[in-house]
């Protein structure tokens, strides 16, 4: 059966459409993350754009323009929002801070502060078991959070998403403001599940069988 001239323009309106909903722009933030939605409007003072959450509901957000670094359409067409001035405090070029951001998102999808959370957690362990602490072992998990904050962060190994960015210096820093604040938190976290672990092997293994002797 052949198509008639009507049907295949119905059928093309309706690709076009389709593709037109599945088309994302990408909206890339100074924190580095990166938002892909379809972006409603733009102007000095904020973006919209609409949401499309994981239960298929769409909502209407809005940024603002200040924590905006650049916004991409579906096109590839990309409006950078950040601008160099000193007076701002914006102290990077457009390029390094492109950098910075990547540095920032390769730290928050790949860097793995793992021996920190092991050590956290084993020291959290180790003291509320060896010093018999009880409440005063809550002053382990704040105290391994400032001790971790401290550290150079070392790249994880295969972060890195573009080998050219190995050793710059602006990527460096982006990568490691996030990763020194993932470090952080999750060694906080290993700590106090640490201490967790503590008192219970204190309450219902060392405790009673001492009680006993």
């Amino acid at each position: 059966m052949r198509s008639t001239p009507n049907a295949l323009l119905c059928s093309l309106f309706a690709l076009g459409l389709a593709l037109s909903a599945a088309a994302q722009d990408k909206i890339l933030l100074m924190n580095g993350e990166l938002i892909q939605a379809k972006v409603l409007g733009q102007s000095t003072l904020e973006v919209r754009y609409l949401e499309t959450r994981k239960n298929g509901s769409v909502k209407e957000r809005a940024e603002p323009t200040e924590s905006v670094f650049s916004v991409t359409d579906s096109l590839g067409h990309e409006r950078v929002w950040y601008f160099y001035d000193t007076v701002f405090g914006n102290d990077l070029t457009i390029d390094q801070m492109r950098w910075f951001l990547k540095g920032e998102q390769d730290a928050r999808a790949g860097y793995k502060p793992l021996w920190p959370m092991v050590g956290s957690f084993a020291v959290g362990a180790g003291l509320t078991i060896g010093l018999n602490l009880e409440t005063n072992a809550l002053f382990i998990p704040p105290v391994m959070a400032g001790v971790m904050s401290l550290p150079r962060v070392h790249v994880t190994p295969g972060s890195i998403t573009d080998p050219l960015m190995e050793g710059d210096e602006y990527y460096a820093t982006g990568y490691a403001r996030v990763g020194r604040s993932k470090r952080v938190i999750r060694s906080m976290i290993a700590a106090f599940a640490g201490v967790v672990t503590g008192l219970a092997v204190r309450q219902l293994i060392i405790n009673p069988n001492m009680d006993y002797e």
